[in-house]
């Protein structure tokens, strides 16, 4: 399954901000790539599961039947954030 086209930066930043207020629960932290943003790293797949939300109403699952990492990452680097190998 394709990550959904309507996810913009703007889901993006909010998923980020969540981030901020929630923290990344310890299942979902980043293993071996990340978003950088104004000196924070994010996990890729994190991202865009709850981009979703804010775009579609409903958190994306992140099974890798659904999405991978490599998915996520090419989707961010397209809608223009830095990828960074930790």
């Amino acid at each position: 399954m394709p990550i959904p086209d309507n996810i913009k930066r703007e889901h993006i930043f909010r998923a980020m901000l969540r981030t901020h207020r929630e923290g990344i629960p310890p299942r979902r932290k980043a293993k071996d790539w990340v978003v950088l943003q104004d000196g924070s790293k994010y996990p890729c797949k994190l991202l865009i599961s709850w981009a979703n939300e804010y775009a579609n109403g409903e958190e994306l699952d992140s099974n890798p039947n659904v999405f991978t990492t490599h998915m996520a990452m090419k989707y961010l680097e397209h809608l223009g954030f830095t990828i960074e190998k930790i």
